[in-house]
C-alpha cells in the first residue's frame, strides 16, 4: 500500500471515529465493505434495510463480528 493510500484510509477512518461511538470491527482478508457497513450503521435503526446486505471485498470488516453486532442491535 502506498503512503498516499495509507494516509487517505487513515483520514477516512479517523473522521468516521470522531462522529460518534461505532463498533470496532477487525479487518480481515475477505470481509464486508467498510464503507457499506459504516453507512448502514450511520442510519437510524428504523431506517436500516433488513436484512442488511453488504458486498465482500478483499480487505473488509470481519463478517462474523458485523453479523453479531447487527443481531444484538435488533
Amino acid at each position: 500500500m502506498t503512503e498516499e493510500r495509507r494516509s487517505h484510509w487513515w483520514q477516512r477512518r479517523s473522521t468516521a471515529a470522531s462522529e460518534g461511538p461505532a463498533p470496532a470491527f477487525d479487518l480481515v482478508r475477505r470481509g464486508y465493505s467498510r464503507e457499506q457497513v459504516d453507512a448502514h450503521l450511520a442510519l437510524p435503526p428504523e431506517q436500516r434495510p433488513r436484512p442488511a446486505a453488504f458486498d465482500l471485498v478483499r480487505i473488509g470488516y470481519d463478517r462474523a463480528q458485523v453479523d453479531r453486532a447487527l443481531r444484538e442491535q435488533g
